[in-house]
C-alpha cells in the first residue's frame, strides 16, 4: 500500500453537528458499542469494542480488522463555530451484522476510542483530510504496531469472548479492509478457530512490490522516462533493503510508519498464507485501485486456479478505487451493495 494513513471513504461516517446544539457522539456507548480492555504482558493494553445488542446471547462472531494508521475510531474536529465527528470504522457493517453476529472491532495500541483535533478555521475553510492526515500517532502505537501485534491481540480477544460464553460455536468471521485485508490471512493460519475470512482491497504479493511496479507503469504510459523509472526503482530497493536490515526499528520511518511495521507486514506475501487455508475466502478487489493495485491480487486468483483450490470467491469491483467508489462522469458513486453480498456469501 502506498499511503501513510488511508481514510476509508467507504466506511468513513461523517456526522456534522453544530457545536452547542447537539450532544457530540464521542463514546463507544454513543455508537451502541461496549468497551472491553485486556492487559497483556507482551502486547500491553488491548482495547476492543463489541456491539452492545444481545451481549448475553450466544452468537457467531464477526470481527472487523480495519485499515492502517494509528487513528482513533472516533475523531472530533473542533473549529471556529463548528464541531464535526469523524468515525474511522464501518458503521454500516456494524449495523448489518449486529442482529445475527457479535460484531467486534479492536482499537490500535496506545490509541483511545476518541480524540480531538483543533483548527482555527471555520466550517467553510478548514481542510478535513489534511487535519486527519496530520494526526500524530501515539508513541506506543509506533513502538508496538506490527502484523504480529494485530494477530495476537485479535486472538486474545477471540479467546476472551469465547470464555465469556458469547460464541455459539459456529462461525468466526474475520473481515479485513486494506491493511486488515493483509492481517486476516495470517490470523486464520495462526488461529484455527477462524472459519471464514473476507479481504477487501488487501494485498496478494509483498506490499513493497506495488511501489516498484507503479514506477514501471509510469514509464510504460510515457509519464516519465525509462531512466527516471529505473532511478526510482533503485531508490525503492535501497529503502526496502534498509527496512529489512533494521526490522525492529521504531524510530526509523518510511511513508509515515515505523520500519518495524513495514518489515512485519513484509515478512511474507499474503498469498503464502492464503494458499495454506482451506476455509472459505471472499476477496473484494478494485480494478482502479492505486493503493492496493489489482495486479498483485489477480495473482492470488491465478495461483488458486493452478493449485486446484476452490475455496476462493474473487469479486472484482470494476472501475472502483481503494474506497470502493466508482468515478461516473466526474461523480463518485459508492459501491453500496458489497456488505449485502458478503452476508449472502456467508449464508451459502
Amino acid at each position: 500500500m502506498k499511503k501513510t494513513v488511508i481514510i476509508n471513504l467507504v466506511v468513513l461516517q461523517l456526522i456534522c453537528l453544530s457545536a452547542g446544539l447537539f450532544a457530540q457522539p464521542l463514546t463507544p456507548k454513543d455508537y451502541g458499542l461496549k468497551e472491553f480492555t485486556l492487559n497483556d504482558p507482551q502486547l500491553g493494553l488491548i482495547r476492543f469494542y463489541v456491539d452492545a445488542q444481545d451481549l448475553h446471547q450466544k452468537k457467531p462472531l464477526f470481527i472487523e480488522v480495519n485499515g492502517s494508521g494509528g487513528l482513533p475510531l472516533c475523531l472530533y474536529i473542533k473549529g471556529k463555530g463548528f464541531g464535526e465527528v469523524v468515525n474511522i470504522f464501518n458503521a454500516q457493517l456494524q449495523a448489518a451484522t449486529k442482529n445475527r453476529y457479535h460484531y467486534l472491532i479492536l482499537g490500535k495500541p496506545g490509541t483511545p476510542f476518541c480524540d480531538s483535533i483543533s483548527t482555527d478555521n471555520d466550517a467553510k475553510h478548514y481542510n478535513k483530510n489534511a487535519l486527519i492526515a496530520g494526526y500524530k500517532f501515539s508513541k506506543e502505537y509506533n513502538q508496538r504496531l506490527s502484523l504480529s501485534w494485530r494477530i495476537n491481540a485479535t486472538k486474545k480477544v477471540i479467546s476472551y469472548i469465547i470464555q465469556r460464553g458469547m460464541w455459539d460455536g459456529s462461525k468466526i468471521v474475520a473481515y479485513g479492509y486494506s491493511e486488515g485485508g493483509q492481517v486476516v490471512p495470517s490470523l486464520a493460519v495462526d488461529d484455527k478457530r477462524v472459519t471464514h475470512i473476507i479481504s477487501v482491497v488487501g494485498s496478494g504479493l509483498n506490499q513493497f512490490y506495488d511501489s516498484i511496479v507503479n514506477w514501471r507503469i509510469k514509464a510504460a504510459k510515457g509519464e516519465i522516462s525509462q531512466q527516471q523509472s529505473q532511478d526510482s526503482v533503485d531508490a525503492c530497493f535501497k529503502q526496502i533493503n534498509d527496512i529489512y536490515r533494521h526490522p525492529n526499528s521504531t524510530t526509523l520511518e518510511y511513508n509515515g510508519h515505523s520500519y518495524k511495521r513495514w518489515a512485519s507486514f513484509g515478512q511474507s506475501a499474503p498469498f503464502e498464507k492464503l494458499r495454506k487455508l482451506n476455509i472459505p475466502i471472499y476477496m473484494i478487489v478494485s480494478t482502479a485501485d492505486d493503493h492496493s493495485p489489482i495486479y498483485g491480487l489477480d495473482y492470488v486468483k491465478l495461483e488458486f486456479i493452478r493449485l486446484g483450490k476452490t475455496n476462493l470467491t474473487y469479486d472484482p469491483c470494476v472501475g472502483c478505487d481503494h474506497f470502493l467508489n466508482i468515478n461516473n462522469n466526474g461523480k463518485m458513486n459508492n459501491h453500496q451493495d458489497y456488505i449485502a453480498k458478503i452476508l449472502k456469501w456467508l449464508d451459502q
